[in-house]
């Protein structure tokens, strides 16, 4: 089966997608009289094999539902689930070694979903899983809110996610989840290669998805914070505990 296209807008988001090597767009409409940059844009759309239309406004409205698109809209093909087992595959021996997978249990914020993908991107993460069900997709909002990083980090979508978890720690990765009833993030040990799950905004990791882990992390807080961080808060600084003990181990 064929994966879904969902179109995409706005000047960054369409220059960074046709700057991508990781995002397959399929078609570019370009609003007739933009100017600025649109012949080279068209340009490059082309080479890369892309169909480009040049469209009138009210066409472009009516695609992006009245929301602003600074005449430019493009469609993508939607991340796969059929490429991770590649994509693991292909990866380099001693890549792999050192691999930090960020897996999405049910967040269906796609706020959240873009702010995670620009926070794994920063913090040395090769790859997404989110689920295909019950979850946040690759859409305007998640692409905007990830300043383009959802367009450089490899993106997959899993069917079921406590079975994938399975298959990895088989191929020697380590599972960390984050919950606030895990012991402190400073006491856990983050050893590589490692999958670090997130679970949902509001009930957080399942309890199969929670049963792969061999360990769950927290974020301890002050006395008299609110009762967690948000699901990409998080995930940043669960990132940032792993990526400052790898550079203390070279150091």
């Amino acid at each position: 089966m064929k994966n879904p296209t969902r179109w995409l807008f706005g000047a960054h988001v369409v220059e960074e997608t046709l700057g991508s090597e990781r995002v397959k767009a399929l078609e570019l409409w370009i609003q007739r009289d933009r100017g600025k940059n649109s012949a080279d844009l068209a340009r490059v759309a082309r080479e890369k094999g892309v169909r480009v239309r040049w469209a009138l406004k009210r066409d472009l409205d009516r695609l992006c539902g009245g929301e602003s698109h600074q005449g430019l809209a493009i469609m993508i093909v939607a991340p796969g689930a059929g490429d991770f087992e590649e994509f693991l595959s292909a990866m380099p021996e001693g890549e792999r070694a050192q691999a930090v997978l960020v897996a999405l249990d049910q967040i269906q914020d796609p706020q959240n979903l873009g702010a995670i993908a620009r926070s794994a991107l920063c913090l040395g993460a090769s790859a997404l899983l989110v689920l295909d069900r019950r979850s946040a997709s690759v859409s305007q909002g998640a692409v905007s809110a990830s300043a383009g990083a959802l367009q450089k980090i490899s993106v997959f979508q899993i069917g079921n996610l406590a079975q994938t978890l399975r298959q990895l720690k088989e191929l020697g990765f380590w599972i960390y989840g984050a919950d606030m009833d895990g012991r402190p993030s400073w006491e856990v040990r983050f050893n590589r290669p490692f999958v670090l799950v997130v679970g949902s905004e509001g009930a957080g990791m399942r309890p199969l998805v929670r049963a792969q882990c061999d360990e769950v992390a927290a974020i301890r807080q002050a006395q008299g914070a609110v009762a967690s961080l948000n699901a990409a808060a998080a995930a940043a600084v669960l990132l940032y505990e792993a990526a400052r003990q790898l550079r203390d181990e070279a150091a």
